[in-house]
């Protein structure tokens, strides 16, 4: 199934139960710099859409 056929609850189930098994075996400081790495990853793709046309 692709990401863009999910309904925004089955998404968030997705992301949940990802991030739940990401850092299941982290302690704080991993999961904070993780979650930073993500960030920056989104923040990225983010600015990548805005220079995409439609």
């Amino acid at each position: 199934m692709c990401l863009s056929d999910m309904s925004n609850c089955e998404l968030l189930l997705l992301a949940n139960d990802i991030s739940l098994a990401i850092s299941k075996d982290l302690n704080a400081n991993e999961t904070n710099l993780l979650s930073a790495f993500f960030n920056i990853i989104g923040d990225q793709l983010a600015l990548i859409a805005l220079q995409k046309p439609n």
